[in-house]
């Protein structure tokens, strides 16, 4: 299905995939592409998963899987520019060991390093944020330690700051 674009906004039905004209950026589920699992499971696990030596690639594959889900969470996302895949965003429950009082959150949200810079970032969240609504989420947090801005200026306001894993995060939320 194709988005309506009126006075340079884009209107997007959340039938996916779906492409965002304007930049030819196209969104659909990790479930209509598994072959992206090992490309995925490698850009987080050089970007998160290398400082936890419990961790390897086939265990964020694993935890990716439980994301293939289209119509129920937790759900995986990813994004194409011109085809080719260049960002990623997740739907996850119960994020944070030491918050499980938050059930809905925002994660995984990664950009290709070559394509940064080009909000790609923005896209995929505000796209991630819209699914999750679909679903009948009401409340969605996030936790960051570095992109506290990015996040604000999309409209997500920090709620708390722990120490998580012996470092300092930012809990933020966005009420859908």
């Amino acid at each position: 299905m194709t988005p309506a674009v009126m006075a340079g906004v884009c209107l997007i039905d959340l039938t996916l995939p779906i492409t965002i004209l304007a930049m030819n950026l196209t969104f659909d589920y990790l479930a209509n592409q598994p072959a992206l699992l090992p490309e995925l499971a490698s850009w987080f696990y050089e970007e998160w998963g290398r400082r936890n030596p419990e961790n390897s690639i086939e265990k964020v594959e694993q935890r990716l899987q439980e994301r293939m889900n289209r119509d129920t969470l937790p759900i995986a996302l990813v994004g194409f520019l011109d085809g080719k895949l260049v960002a990623s965003a997740s739907v996850k429950i119960q994020e944070m060991e030491t918050h499980p009082h938050y059930e809905h959150w925002l994660g995984a949200v990664y950009v290709d390093t070559q394509y940064r810079n080009r909000k790609l970032g923005s896209q995929i969240v505000q796209y991630t944020v819209a699914v999750a609504k679909q679903l009948g989420v009401k409340e969605l947090y996030l936790y960051t330690r570095s992109h506290e801005d990015f996040y604000t200026r999309l409209g997500w306001l920090p709620i708390e700051r722990p120490q998580y894993h012996g470092r300092l995060a930012v809990v933020m939320k966005q009420t859908l």
